[in-house]
């Protein structure tokens, strides 16, 4: 089933360019109560253990500094402190309800996160300043996907290394056209369950539809700077993570 044909076949269309960054703030804004509930739904838990693994891949040591960027309500943050309690991490996003969730939540776990609002698209951070820099489904979200991979990669130490988690492309065929149907039919239908009329429900899965496949993401990673890149598949490739590290002599 090509995906363009089951764009065509729901009444929805992507914000224009100079409309992205306004658009995703609001509707990430309108839906931050029922995200967290919506993720848990639609991966069956599964991002949780996603999430866990992208810790992991920080390698972070004690008194390391780490930027979540795109962070919602915080739980890649909290799980590199989980992972790292003695890292110091930064947590970042752009969406204000996202960010009042997570100090709400903060409350609860009593964790050690720094909270920022600010766009990452211009991060307010000088060059070569942390260890590690995380992000969960939100490379999707950016502007310009170049300019924003550039900043992380000089917010990075030498030796540095960047974690995106974020929807991939399946390779077989059969389960392919499976998971696109489940991603455009079946995901909006469980996101508008939770808050009906909600179009960001439409907005997520149509945002993977540019969005660069595995292979083409890790040729952009190399390309602006980065020395090597892994990519990590689940769900054959449904999710995938890409961990691209910063070379030591720069």
């Amino acid at each position: 089933m090509n995906p363009l044909m089951l764009s065509e076949s729901i009444d929805y269309k992507l914000p224009e360019e100079k409309e992205k960054s306004g658009y995703v703030e609001k509707k990430f804004d309108e839906i931050a109560k029922k995200y967290d509930l919506f993720n848990d739904l639609i991966t069956f838990g599964m991002h949780r253990y996603w999430k866990k693994f992208v810790a992991k891949k920080t390698g972070l040591a004690p008194g390391e500094k780490c930027l979540d960027l795109c962070t919602g309500t915080g739980d890649i943050g909290r799980a590199v402190l989980k992972y790292q309690p003695q890292a110091s991490v930064t947590a970042l996003d752009f969406s204000s309800e996202m960010l009042a969730l997570a100090r709400e939540n903060q409350k609860k776990s009593r964790d050690t996160l720094r909270y920022l609002r600010g766009d990452a698209m211009a991060p307010p951070f000088p060059e070569n300043h942390f260890d590690a820099v995380t992000v969960g489904y939100g490379l999707r979200n950016v502007l310009d996907l170049q300019v924003c991979l550039k900043n992380i990669l000089s917010m990075l130490k030498p030796s540095g290394v960047l974690i995106s988690l974020d929807v991939g492309k399946v390779g077989l065929p059969v389960i392919a056209e499976l998971n696109q149907f489940y991603f455009f039919k079946i995901v909006p239908l469980i996101g508008k369950w939770l808050m009906p009329g909600q179009e960001m429900f439409d907005y997520l899965p149509h945002s993977s539809l540019e969005y660069p496949d595995q292979e083409n993401l890790k040729r952009i990673l190399l390309d602006v700077g980065f020395h090597q890149v892994d990519v990590f598949d689940f769900v054959f490739g449904a999710s995938t993570v890409h961990v691209a590290y910063k070379a030591a002599n720069t």
